[in-house]
């Protein structure tokens, strides 16, 4: 195998949509070490450990919706065979929203949403018009399904009522915005709120 990279530098300008996200990094595991000043100290060793500089895409659970993120994306490792909005963690992660005392309370996902242990990072996404804060109106029988635009239309009734942006679930034609988080079909006439990713022009219906 012959190596042909380079060691030049060169010059990138940064012109892409930066988001806040949670870090899913899979299971934590508790434990304590010695630390350099002779004290013992709790850590937190992730399964997926994620770093500044890493290549992540948006992580499309149907558990991530935007009130168990408290409004945020959730990004992950890209996974085999998905086609999900990717981007670059800017920034160090943080330290967990809330650390986890024990391994086994943290060891399924539905524990690390409930008790916030994940770290953040903020993520660019190279090729993304905006991220916006929408309304979703339910339909009663399409789910929102993240990084599927096609089930979203944008609702003019309720737009022009509410002066922002309203999207209604659909069974097809959805343009120009892709969910980031999950909405369930609900009961018609249900409303939820979602980020979603603005690519283009959006399919308007009337709705109400």
């Amino acid at each position: 195998m012959t190596d042909n990279r380079s060691n030049i530098a060169g010059s990138y300008p940064s012109t892409g949509v930066k988001q806040t996200c949670a870090l899913m990094e899979g299971a934590p595991t508790v434990g304590t070490a010695y630390g350099t000043d002779g004290l013992k100290s709790p850590t937190i060793t992730w399964a997926e450990e994620l770093h500044e500089g890493d290549i992540v895409t948006i992580a499309n659970d149907n558990d991530f919706t935007f009130a168990a993120l408290d409004g945020i994306p959730a990004v992950e490792a890209p996974q085999n065979t998905e086609s999900l909005p990717w981007g670059r963690i800017t920034s160090t992660p943080t330290i967990p929203v809330n650390s986890p005392p024990t391994t086994a309370a943290a060891d399924s996902l539905a524990k690390r949403l409930a008790g916030k242990y994940y770290r953040r990072a903020i993520v660019e996404f190279p090729y993304l018009n905006q991220i916006v804060k929408a309304e979703v109106y339910q339909n009663g029988s399409n789910a929102t399904i993240i990084g599927v635009g096609a089930t979203l239309n944008g609702n003019i009734t309720a737009t022009l009522r509410e002066h922002k942006l309203c999207l209604t679930q659909a069974a097809a034609n959805g343009t120009g915005v892709i969910p980031l988080h999950y909405v369930a079909a609900g009961q018609a006439g249900d409303l939820s709120n979602i980020l979603v990713a603005v690519t283009g022009a959006i399919y308007w219906v009337t709705g109400a």
